[in-house]
């Protein structure tokens, strides 16, 4: 059994992170731990990309009992004429520093809900979503995905692909050497 420290105390993040790793790996002991993200809401990749290292980082800093450390961080991706679409990756840290990344499918933001952030009308997703559809704290509830596309998809299904896709290197190594 592999030992998994998420920085995140979010229920989603560490069932989908769980999920994954049992999936994947046989048997995993998930502990999250409450790690503060890099930004409040992060827009771009490479931010996003930096924001999950970051509490991947910082878990290994908390907890140095893991065979892995994961950060999960969602955000906002501008996709040219398309607008922002919501992103989750993943990156995994091994006990050797070795780093692997993953993303999950992505699915379009409205653009009104884009609007609020950027105007500094709310500070992340969860807050627009929440005063939107009167829920509260939605992104630990199966977040606005769960929302549109009525419980098909559940943010832990995010999490969970995108930690799937950080493992594949892990899982085969002799073609990532």
């Amino acid at each position: 059994m592999v030992r998994v420290c998420v920085g995140s105390s979010n229920p989603v993040k560490i069932k989908g992170t769980e999920k994954a790793f049992n999936r994947m790996l046989g048997s995993a002991e998930v502990i999250g731990h409450s790690v503060e993200g890099l930004v409040s809401q992060p827009i771009g990749l490479d931010t996003i990309i930096s924001s999950a290292r970051y509490r991947a980082r910082k878990v290994m800093e908390i907890d140095k009992s893991c065979d892995f450390y994961v950060g999960v961080e969602a955000g906002l991706i501008h996709i040219g004429n398309l607008g922002y679409f919501d992103v989750h990756v993943a990156c995994i840290i091994d006990n050797e520093g070795r780093e692997y990344y993953g993303f999950s499918p992505a699915f379009a933001v409205p653009k009104h809900f884009v609007d609020q952030i950027t105007s500094g009308s709310f500070r992340e997703l969860e807050e627009v979503v929440d005063a939107v559809f009167g829920t509260k704290n939605i992104g630990e509830k199966g977040g606005l995905i769960k929302l549109l596309t009525r419980d098909v998809v559940v943010r832990d299904d995010l999490v969970y692909h995108s930690v799937v896709m950080a493992l594949v290197p892990v899982l085969n190594k002799q073609l990532y050497s």
